[in-house]
């Protein structure tokens, strides 16, 4: 049997890089579907090359797997908003910062069409940066901005993931013209993208180590259950220099003397991390209560 990375499946096919180079079109024992559940873009398979085909006959322990998108064993996650058309959602944004971060996922920012608006792309790459994340701005239509290098530093699964619309195909095109991925066009009435990728689909760069994968767009995220505090506060390492409040475990919502809130309300912590900080915390307790 060869090794090899599923890079995507539908109607029960899936297609499977090989680890010399090869994609092979494969079928799927039954009982694998009755052991994992399902066959996902980017699991680590062993398969049995036929004259015709093949046949995936086992998966490989997973790092790590996003339900939303669907896709396993994840190394770097791009995650895609666009300044303009449709409107950016710092919310949404940090919700996929939050849920990366739990899988062992090392996030990149990206903001889109900053072409359209140079000086608010900036803006809030330097709210992410100062934060302590790797982001950036960029034109996916005319590749300005767009570093290969630095948005592509992991070997392994790197993938798009964003809402509809805010250009993860163009981009994936600039990073690897292989894809030829489809761009689609803004809905102008809902303020969302048409959904043109309708799958999980990775892409081998060429001589290299890596792969790409393009997702469908989505414009909510569940988060995961189990999901703690201490999970919640990775994404926001800002806090870190006032985190000794009053009370030992302090959530920073209500508690009185709780450092981090007044570091907000001073303006030394950004008031609108601080916000959705507390909002993400919220859901995770509602969800507990359940």
């Amino acid at each position: 049997m060869e090794k090899g990375i599923v890079c995507a499946g539908y109607g029960g096919f899936y297609q499977v890089a090989l680890a010399g180079g090869a994609m092979l079109c494969c079928t799927a024992r039954g009982k694998l579907k009755r052991r994992f559940g399902a066959i996902y873009a980017g699991d680590r398979v062993e398969v049995e090359c036929l004259a015709d085909g093949g046949v995936v006959e086992n998966i490989l322990p997973r790092d790590n797997l996003l339900l939303r998108p669907k896709v396993a064993n994840v190394r770097r996650a791009i995650l895609v908003q666009a300044l303009r058309d449709p409107a950016y959602d710092l919310f949404l944004l940090e919700k996929m910062i939050v849920v990366a971060l739990q899988q062992g996922i090392s996030p990149f920012i990206c903001f889109n069409k900053g072409d359209l608006e140079p000086v608010l792309g900036e803006k809030l790459c330097g709210l992410y940066r100062r934060a302590g994340f790797a982001a950036a701005v960029v034109s996916a239509v005319d590749g300005w901005g767009v570093d290969a290098g630095a948005m592509l530093a992991e070997d392994g699964i790197t993938i798009l993931a964003g809402p509809s619309g805010v250009g993860k195909s163009s981009l994936l095109n600039r990073l690897c013209p292989e894809s030829q991925a489809q761009v689609g066009d803004i809905s102008a009435k809902l303020q969302r993208g048409k959904h043109t990728t309708r799958y999980v689909t990775l892409y081998p760069l060429p001589n290299s180590r890596r792969m790409l994968a393009d997702t469908p767009g989505f414009s909510l995220l569940d988060l995961p259950a189990g999901l703690s505090q201490q999970q919640v506060q990775t994404a926001y390492p800002e806090f870190a220099p006032w985190t000794d409040c009053r009370f030992q475990g302090c959530l920073h919502l209500r508690e009185p003397g709780c450092r981090v809130r007044q570091a907000a309300e001073n303006g030394e912590i950004d008031e609108g991390r601080y916000q959705r900080y507390a909002a993400i915390l919220r859901q995770t307790q509602e969800r507990e209560e359940k």
